[in-house]
């Protein structure tokens, strides 16, 4: 009889331990959106403007003098709810074309985003701005080491994208997670 015992609280264990692995599973695939990345670079020909964006429900809170932004024609900073997560923050820079937004705005948006971004004004080669392209963070939160350095500022923007006419630097600790919030914005501004 105490061998049946055991057996049974075995094959119990077993299946309490397959039930929360199948738990676990689920819930984690469940909780972040299976969705296919834009690509970093994208092109179908159309040309898009701010209005696109406040169309679409984005909130811009700033426009830029982009007096020193080669051949770019426009450029905001503002947020929006995408997906499920909260709220935001977007910087769109906007050229005459595709073209101009590789040749001219591609080094600037390399500059201002990633964990090596350059948000000290006296650096950067854009200095518009460079004050909403940094947030407070520390390394527990997924920051960089700004704030163990002594600084409390660390890069916003952890990648970009550059669709049709635009140049998207969306936020986020790391690349991946910003071109996620790059894809939903695109996908929102579609609809």
């Amino acid at each position: 009889m105490a061998k049946n015992l055991e057996y049974v609280m075995n094959k119990k264990n077993l299946n309490h331990l397959l039930f929360f692995l199948f738990f676990l599973t689920f819930s984690c695939v469940s909780g972040n959106e299976d969705i296919k990345l834009i690509e970093k670079v994208s092109n179908t020909g159309i040309t898009l403007s701010e209005k696109d964006f406040t169309d679409s429900g984005f909130k811009i809170n700033k426009n830029y003098d982009i007096s020193e932004l080669t051949n770019a024609i426009s450029a905001f900073y503002g947020w929006k709810n995408i997906g499920e997560e909260e709220t935001k923050d977007f910087e769109i820079r906007i050229y005459e074309s595709h073209e101009n937004a590789v040749n001219f705005g591609k080094s600037f948006a390399d500059e201002a985003t990633g964990e090596d971004a350059i948000i000290r004004k006296r650096d950067a080669s854009w200095k518009e701005g460079i004050k909403d392209r940094r947030t407070i963070s520390t390394p527990t939160d997924g920051g960089s080491i700004g704030a163990a350095i002594g600084s409390n500022s660390s890069p916003k923007y952890g990648d970009y994208i550059i669709y049709e006419n635009l140049i998207i630097l969306c936020e986020g600790h790391k690349s991946e997670e910003s071109l996620r919030r790059c894809t939903l914005l695109v996908e929102s501004i579609k609809k």
